[in-house]
C-alpha cells in the first residue's frame, strides 16, 4: 500500500499472509501513476509518510435490508507516517461513480437493479486513524442518488462518518498492468449507520433507516499499491 512497488510491498504481502484467491470478475483497472494524484500533502516535519491507494475491483455492500454491488474500479486514497513520533493518518478522497442498489442473488443472472432504481455515490469525509501497517479506520459518507430524493440525501456526514475498519482476509502478491502490487479480500461486517439526512422523499429511512453494527456489511477485491514521500 504505499511506494510503487518494492520490496516493501512483497514483505507486507507476506507479513499479512496469502492464500489461494478466489475467482472473481474485476472491473477495469489500469495502475499509472495518476494513482497518487489524490495523495495528501505531507504534514511539516513529517518521517515516514506513505500513501495508499486501494482501487476497489469488484464487491458489494449492505446498508440494513438494501445491498449495492461494486460495478467499476472505485480508487481510496489515504496516507499515515509520524509527526513528532506520533503517528497520524490522513484521507484523501474517494473516485469512483455512482453504483446501483441490487436485488436478488449478488453475482448470479438472478441478481437484477433494486426497483427502486437508487443509486450510492461513497465520498470521504477526510478522516481516518493511522493503524499498524496502514490506516485502521476510514471515515465515509454516501448520497443517495433517486428520483424523488432531491441532491442533498446523504448517510453520514463530514462531521458524523460511516467508520469503516477494512480487515483482510487473504492478500496475494499480484501483477496489475505490468506492476506489481498487493490484491487483497477486506470486508467490515461491524460498522453502524444513523438515519438519513436530506432527503426529500421518508422513503430512504423507511427502506434503509438506522442500523447498528451488525446489520451492515463491506466486501471488496483491493488492488492496493503505495508511495513513500
Amino acid at each position: 500500500m504505499r511506494r510503487v512497488l518494492t520490496t516493501g510491498l512483497a514483505t507486507l504481502a507476506l507479513t499479512l499472509g496469502f492464500a489461494a484467491a478466489p475467482a472473481s470478475a474485476a472491473n477495469p483497472y489500469t495502475p499509472s501513476e495518476a494513482d497518487f494524484a489524490d495523495c495528501p500533502a505531507k504534514p511539516a516535519g513529517a518521517t515516514e509518510w506513505k500513501c495508499f491507494v486501494m482501487t476497489a475491483l469488484d464487491g458489494q455492500f449492505r446498508l440494513k435490508n438494501m445491498k449495492v454491488r461494486i460495478n467499476h474500479a472505485v480508487r481510496l486514497t489515504v496516507a499515515q507516517g509520524k509527526v513528532n513520533g506520533q503517528k497520524v493518518a490522513q484521507m484523501g478522497t474517494v473516485r469512483g461513480e455512482a453504483m446501483p442498489f441490487v436485488t436478488g442473488v449478488l453475482g448470479t443472472p438472478l441478481e437484477v437493479a433494486d426497483p427502486t432504481g437508487w443509486q450510492v455515490k461513497i465520498e470521504s469525509t477526510g478522516q481516518a486513524s493511522p493503524g499498524v501497517l496502514y490506516p485502521s479506520k476510514i471515515g465515509l459518507k454516501a448520497r443517495i442518488i433517486g428520483d424523488g430524493l432531491g441532491d442533498n440525501c446523504w448517510i453520514g456526514s463530514d462531521a458524523a462518518p460511516v467508520v469503516i475498519a477494512p480487515r483482510i482476509q487473504w492478500s496475494i502478491p499480484s501483477l496489475q498492468g505490468g506492476l506489481l502490487m498487493v490484491k487483497a479480500k477486506v470486508y467490515d461486517d461491524v460498522f453502524a449507520i444513523d438515519w438519513a439526512t436530506g432527503c426529500q422523499s421518508p422513503l430512504v429511512n423507511t427502506l434503509i433507516g438506522k442500523a447498528n453494527a451488525t446489520s451492515n456489511h463491506f466486501d471488496a477485491t483491493w488492488a492496493i499499491r503505495h508511495k513513500t514521500f
